[in-house]
């Protein structure tokens, strides 16, 4: 299956007829950039193909250029499963796109005198108890901010952005449990900037998300930018899609309240997000206003480190050179670019612009190729920006090899869906009496496990609950007691411990994800 590069052109040349422009194609003699009407319209064409031929159950899309909106439209569907159709006012989640609004807002901090970028940690964090080996009189607020505080959290980002079973509040005390990394090495993770939102909680009452929409939100007029999800309309929520024998399908959305955090943690309309496009690369301005300081906006895109491992200077087709206050600093064919991608699930959020030509995008999608579909849309409108005389046929050749793939994507995804579920119909290999019950630890908060089919004591499938999170154990392989729990867009390791036989006495304590969780009751 192909969508031929005529294609794209015919339906951008019927979009600029309808608005009263003729389009002329970017051939080798004709080598110029696209008026901004007829570039949307090419990218426009581009996505709605690739929507007609199921790459992606939604997709929401902004271009803009030279301060202005080109085009914002969205495409299929926020709800497969119940037809909610994708609009301009569906709220997508923007996962670790929020890195950008964080960094911003300590940013601002830095900008006023009040937090600079070299503060001690033992001074932005006053009284916190560190694990040993760590110190916070030469560890930074730019080591956080840059993913080089060479620190290896395994309870934070979970509780943060997984389960919610440690509240917030709580968070400083489990400081305590890091591990030490490579010295001088930039490890990207969710850390620095969970640390950055237990700063800014200690700078107002309302915590960090306060502090984000007062000083960055407003401002920025992003209305419709929150983290609190629970006030966001279920109709108007985009959901995670899995792939169905035709079709798609909506997944659950495990994310709550508890789990939207300072490094992933809000969900936005398209018009907010193009908003936030335009400020940054206009130095702070929208609409002629000057809504934050340009030498603000210019030093959360500075340089704060350079990338220290192969695997973190590509991601597609973008080189990335390190990391700024929330932004990857990189480029695109050579061209500057001022980035902040973003995923969960089978969710993707691409916001990415060139300064230097004050051209920005943003795209969002929702399962399927979506992901592969936001980078393809980006540099579709880059090279028709930069005048690419083969922009229409590169963008072809990159949407044909995802259509080539996605006969098998789909079966492959079936298959691993069937699996998935006979793993959950499998008994745990033990009496299921001796599983079940109450597990708690300070750092992982307490996880439930419970039969899945009352009044019986054989082995049967076991259901879990563990902070926000609900669902089944995976019997992956019961001789060996290999488990997993699914919840959060991600799987967990879990094996039980006993002091003596497996199965013999009741487990004493259950691993998950290489913590130790010990029973807190003993099953009558």
């Amino acid at each position: 299956m192909s969508i031929s590069s005529r294609t794209y052109f015919a339906r951008a040349v019927a979009a600029c007829a309808a608005l009263g422009f003729a389009l002329a194609p970017l051939t080798a003699q004709t080598a110029s950039r696209p008026s901004d009407t007829q570039l949307a319209a090419s990218v426009d064409s581009l996505v709605q193909d690739a929507m007609r031929h199921g790459l992606a159950p939604g997709f929401g899309l902004a271009l803009v250029h030279d301060g202005r909106v080109l085009l914002q439209r969205a495409y299929g569907y926020a709800n497969v499963s119940r037809g909610v159709r994708a609009t301009t006012d569906t709220r997508w989640y923007v996962a670790s796109t929020s890195k950008s609004f964080t960094g911003f807002a300590m940013t601002l901090l830095a900008h006023e005198g009040a937090l600079p970028f070299d503060t001690p940690m033992r001074d932005a964090l006053p009284g916190v108890n560190w694990a040993p080996g760590v110190h916070p009189e030469s560890l930074t607020v730019a080591h956080m901010l840059s993913h080089t505080h060479a620190l290896d959290d395994r309870v934070v980002v979970i509780s943060s952005a997984f389960t919610g079973a440690v509240p917030e509040p709580q968070w400083p005390s489990l400081l305590q449990q890091v591990r030490l990394g490579r010295r001088g090495a930039l490890i990207y993770s969710n850390f620095g900037y969970n640390v950055a939102g237990m700063i800014l909680d200690r700078r107002s009452t309302g915590g960090w998300r306060r502090v984000l929409d007062s000083a960055v939100f407003a401002p920025a007029g992003m209305r419709h930018t929150t983290a609190a999800l629970s006030t966001v309309p279920a109709n108007r929520l985009a959901l995670p899609h899995d792939y169905a024998a035709a079709g798609f399908r909506a997944q659950p959305f495990d994310k709550r309240d508890a789990t939207m955090h300072a490094a992933g943690g809000h969900v936005a309309t398209l018009s907010d997000l193009a908003r936030w496009v335009i400020v940054h690369t206009d130095s702070g301005r929208l609409n002629g206003t000057q809504l934050f300081p340009a030498s603000a906006v210019r030093r959360a895109q500075q340089l704060l480190a350079t990338h220290t491992e192969n695997i973190g200077r590509r991601f597609g087709s973008f080189d990335r050179e390190g990391w700024g206050a929330g932004w990857d600093i990189g480029s695109y064919e050579g061209t500057p670019m001022v980035s902040r991608f973003g995923g969960y699930a089978s969710m993707r959020s691409h916001l990415s612009f060139l300064p230097s030509r004050r051209m920005g995008v943003v795209a969002m999608s929702n399962g399927g190729f979506g992901p592969s579909l936001t980078d393809i849309v980006a540099t579709f409108a880059y090279d028709l920006d930069a005048g690419r005389p083969d922009a229409t046929s590169r963008a072809k050749r990159r949407v044909d090899s995802l259509l080539a793939r996605l006969p098998d994507a789909r079966r492959a995804a079936l298959q691993a869906d069937s699996a998935t579920r006979a793993q959950e119909r499998t008994g745990p290999g033990v009496p299921t009496a001796m599983l079940v019950g109450r597990y708690e630890s300070p750092d992982m908060g307490t996880l439930e496990f419970t039969p899945a089919r009352a009044g019986t004591n054989s082995s049967v499938p076991l259901r879990y609950s563990w902070g926000v999170l609900r669902g089944a154990l995976r019997t992956l392989d019961s001789a060996t007691g290999r488990y997993r729990l699914a919840g959060g867009g991600t799987d967990f390791p879990v094996q039980f411990e006993w002091d003596g036989t497996p199965g013999a006495a009741p487990a004493v304590a259950v691993l998950v994800n290489g913590r130790r969780v010990p029973r807190a009751n003993t099953p009558q």
